[in-house]
């Protein structure tokens, strides 16, 4: 992506053994078998693989999901695909920040984790894809919760940062 960031090769890497991680603390919270969790339809995209729509700018965006539909090739029924488009330059513009002590893999777990919730959530039917602004605010208070609770006792250095300074404002639920 031309005047992006987008993660070097070993980021890739990491974020590849974090995707799994993501999937399966998020599968046994939710407490979903292993072929379950093998059909959430889900899957993870980074910065170079993202159409130019699908690209946000606000730098607060660390990733975001689109919702897709598909016909399945056996029987022909219309299914949903959910899409994380992790937003690299986002990502690696917090992690520049300076003085707030987050790390690649704690914030990488952390989005991953989070984003899987929603899609958890879309998929039992537990919170619509399309709400309104006020239920949405709920929804992600609700979403940064479970995700909190899933990793709090991950040992993972830098996590309890991570936990506490994505945390959506209370007072704005």
């Amino acid at each position: 992506m031309a005047g992006r960031d987008c993660f070097g090769s070993r980021q890739l890497q990491r974020l590849g053994r974090l995707v799994v991680f993501a999937r399966e603390l998020t599968g046994d919270h939710f407490r979903l078998g292993e072929e379950e969790a093998k059909g959430v339809p889900c899957e993870i995209r980074t910065l170079d693989q993202l159409d130019e729509r699908e690209i946000r700018t606000d730098d607060g965006i660390l990733a975001d999901i689109a919702r897709y539909e598909y016909q399945e090739p056996l029987f022909g029924r219309k299914r949903d695909l959910y899409r994380v488009n992790l937003q690299d330059h986002n990502i690696l513009r917090s992690l520049r920040r300076r003085g707030d002590g987050v790390r690649f893999s704690p914030l990488l777990l952390y989005v991953l984790t989070h984003e899987l919730v929603h899609v958890v959530r879309f998929v039992k039917f537990l919170a619509p894809f399309h709400t309104a602004p006020a239920s949405m605010l709920q929804e992600e208070q609700r979403v940064h919760d479970t995700t909190s609770r899933i990793l709090a006792h991950v040992p993972l250095e830098g996590m309890d940062t991570v936990l506490r300074r994505y945390a959506p404002p209370r007072d704005a639920v």
